[in-house]
Formats: C-alpha cells, structure tokens, sequence
C-alpha cells in the first residue's frame, strides 16, 4: 500500500514540518524583527501626519468662515449706519506683506468734508477688522471687475472699494474668500445694489441660495 494511503510521513516529511513549527516557536519567542518594527512606525508616522494635516487644514477653514460672517454682519450693519446717519460710509480692504505673510485688513470708512477716514470716536465695532492669516480676497465689483486690494496710504485718503450709501444703496459686487496655502475657494459673499448680503461655500450660485 503507498505511504500516502496509510498516512505515515517519511522522515524527510517530518523534518520538514519539525523546521516549521521550529521557525514559528523562535518567531513567537524573539517577537518583531527590527524591520518589521521600523515599518510599523514608519505606519504610524504617516497616519500621523495626515492626521494632522486634515485637522489643521478643518481648523483653519473654520476661522476662515467665522471671518466670513464677522465681515457679513458687519456690512449690514454698515449699510444700515449709513441710512440712520445720512452719511456715506464704506468698507477699503487692504493687503500687505509683513514679517513674510500676506496680512489682510478691512477698514470702515465715513465720507467727511475734508474725505474718507475713519469714523471719529467710532466704537470698537467699527475698529479695523483683522482676518485670518490664511486669508487671500479676490474682489469684483459690477463696474470694475478688476480691483486691485493693496497697500493703504491715510494721508492719502483713498475711496473705499465697496460704499455704503446715505441713500440705502451700496456698490454692487462680490468677495470670494481664499486659503493663502492652496488658493482653494472656501466662501463667497455676495451683494446687490440693495444689499442683501449673502454668504455662500464655493460651487454654490446665488440663485440655487436656500436660507
């Protein structure tokens, strides 16, 4: 009868499977091997940083879009003023490079006789609104689509880009709200001549707008 059939190992077969269970016993005693221990944290350096970097990246779109309703709520409030008030006021963004990032500020502005400044005594609402530094702004307005948000000069008493008018109108546009590190569109805020501020993620048209 063959071997096979009885069931019974030649002795090489026996060796074989004595080596195996050998090789398993010296594994389970000496543990990882120094390889398998540098990819483990290689692993888990990676999984780290992504990590990581997601949460950074979630962190700061959520101070981008807290600017984003700050700078909302606050050119309501500016078109309002501006009514009660019967005076012109506006809004200048400037953006400037210090200490090697793009600083980006919005400052309110009223029409006086001698020009535009700042209101005199204004309150701490009205104060100079600093946003975050991941912030790059792209401004359109409806009869200049091509603004420029540089370097404000005081002395010079510059116009603001965007005006609110005594009479209740204000000049027509958008603003679109990009990361400074990867140039993505987050948020639009959109206005018409009558104001009506709206705040929209990107990919979102003003007419698909559900409040």
């Amino acid at each position: 009868m063959p071997i096979w059939a009885t069931g019974a190992l030649s002795s090489a077969s026996v060796k074989v499977l004595q080596l195996v269970r050998y090789t398993r016993s010296r594994r389970s005693a000496t543990g990882f091997s120094l390889i398998e221990l540098l990819i483990a944290v290689f692993v888990i350096v990676l999984l780290t940083s992504v990590v990581s970097l997601n949460v950074g990246r979630g962190g700061s779109s959520i101070a981008l879009k807290e600017d984003a309703k700050h700078l909302l709520a606050l050119m309501n409030y500016m078109q309002s003023e501006a009514e009660m008030a019967g005076v012109d006021h506006g809004l200048y963004l400037e953006q400037k490079l210090g200490d090697g990032i793009l600083k980006t500020t919005g400052y309110w502005l009223r029409r006086y006789d001698q020009g535009w400044a700042e209101p005199r005594g204004s309150s701490e609402l009205l104060a100079p609104f600093v946003f975050h530094d991941n912030t790059v702004l792209w401004l359109t307005l409806e009869d200049n689509p091509n603004i420029e948000i540089g370097e404000r000069d005081p002395e010079l008493r510059p116009s603001p880009q965007v005006v609110f008018f005594a009479s209740g109108e204000v000049t027509e546009g958008h603003l679109d709200w990009m990361t400074q590190d990867t140039r993505e569109l987050l948020f639009s805020i959109h206005w018409g001549f009558f104001g009506d501020f709206t705040l929209l993620p990107a990919g979102q048209k003003l007419d698909d707008y559900q409040p």
